[in-house]
């Protein structure tokens, strides 16, 4: 049985919530560290009532995700 590595959530600011929220990258680890280090667009989703958010991160939450994946917490 193949096992598959599920994102973490990570603390991120949703615009449309403008809040810190617990966010899942849309990509596999793979192609999240391949869009990191070609700074590439990095969207992230949280569950919201009204519907789930879906948004780009800003230069200061790709810091924070690039962070977390070097020390292997997403």
């Amino acid at each position: 049985m193949t096992k598959f590595k599920v994102n973490t959530p990570f603390l991120a600011h949703c615009n449309t919530c403008n809040k810190e929220v617990s966010a899942l990258p849309l990509l596999n680890r793979s192609d999240l560290l391949i869009a990191l280090q070609g700074k590439g667009n990095v969207r992230v989703m949280h569950v919201a009532t009204e519907g789930d958010h879906i948004w780009s991160l800003n230069s200061e939450d790709t810091v924070t995700l690039s962070n977390a994946i070097a020390k292997d917490l997403v």
